[in-house]
């Protein structure tokens, strides 16, 4: 395996994004570029990526403004900066650039988890020309806190107020209220993340994540952006000829228990685009890419579908 690690200035004209570019050690036939998720880092998908290596593919990935190694780096956690809802797009952008100018003429896939299937969505909106294909995991789709206990209109006013880069637990609850409710085991709060006790223990003890950390006000108001961005007619905005994986859990509230995929998925198919593949695995909650009893599962979905791709 080749290494490359790499930075570049972000799109918000704060951060220096941080990122790697993984290289099989046989000749490459595509390029998987992973987008991850929100108060988290793209270390966490090491076991996805190897698989992929094994696989042939280039692997690309970094850590988004206010998360990761990017965040150490500005001692800035859990903000994305102005224009944060622009700018995680277009800094994947930049990423696809870079990878793509490393090993040119290959196929180009985008894979993103949770936010990150927020930005993988509006990313195929804005630049999926070039695009392969692309796959959604933990689909971030009918989520109930978003929908209804969001009160966008104060959220909009505490900003104008000029208190943007303040703290914002109260709008933060508000987004993830109801994430456990299903979950009577729940103590932490952060049950939904995943089934398996080792995969939270070790959520909860990797010093690069931040999930716990209280989003900024100006966050909460562009990852709400994004969320109504990719939600509200989306589907209609990308190529009707791009091929499309969705895989959820049924036990996931960000992906509505697994409901809120088969509605992304549908409304694909009704806008016109007639390959997507939906897979929903029972009985797990919202990692399934590291849940042990799934994660093979899902990382030969993946690789399965790039390989009918190529």
């Amino acid at each position: 395996m080749a290494l490359r690690e790499i930075t570049f200035d972000s799109a918000n004209g704060r951060d220096r994004i941080h990122g790697w570019i993984y290289a099989p050690a046989t000749e490459p036939t595509a390029i998987v570029q992973i987008v991850h998720g929100l108060g988290e880092h793209s270390r966490r998908y090491l076991h996805m990526i190897s698989a992929l290596l094994d696989a042939g593919f280039v692997v690309a990935a970094d850590d988004h403004a206010g998360h990761g190694a990017t965040a150490v780096d500005s001692g800035v956690w859990m903000d994305t900066g102005k224009n944060g809802a622009r700018a995680v797009v277009d800094d994947e952008r930049t990423l696809h650039d870079l990878a793509v100018d490393a090993y040119p003429g290959l196929p180009y896939f985008v894979f993103g988890h949770s936010w990150g299937s927020m930005i993988a969505r509006d990313y195929a909106a804005q630049y999926g020309d070039d695009l392969t294909g692309l796959a959604l995991c933990g689909v971030a789709a009918q989520i109930e806190g978003i929908e209804v206990h969001v009160d966008r209109t104060a959220l909009a006013a505490a900003i104008a107020d000029g208190r943007g880069t303040d703290p914002s637990p109260e709008f933060m609850g508000a987004m993830f209220a109801g994430m456990v409710e299903r979950f009577p085991e729940a103590t932490t709060g952060m049950e939904w993340v995943a089934l398996d006790s080792g995969v939270l223990a070790d959520h909860a003890s990797d010093p690069l994540n931040a999930l716990a950390d209280p989003m900024t006000l100006r966050f909460v108001h562009d990852f709400v952006t994004l969320y109504d961005a990719v939600n509200d007619g989306w589907a209609g905005k990308v190529r009707d000829d791009l091929p499309m994986l969705l895989v959820a859990g049924d036990q996931d509230p960000v992906a509505n228990y697994g409901e809120g995929a088969y509605h992304v998925a549908n409304a694909l198919w009704k806008s016109g685009n007639r390959d997507v593949r939906t897979v929903v695995y029972p009985g797990v909650r919202h990692e399934i890419h590291n849940e042990p009893a799934t994660r093979t599962a899902v990382e030969a979905e993946l690789i399965g579908f790039v390989d009918t791709h190529l």
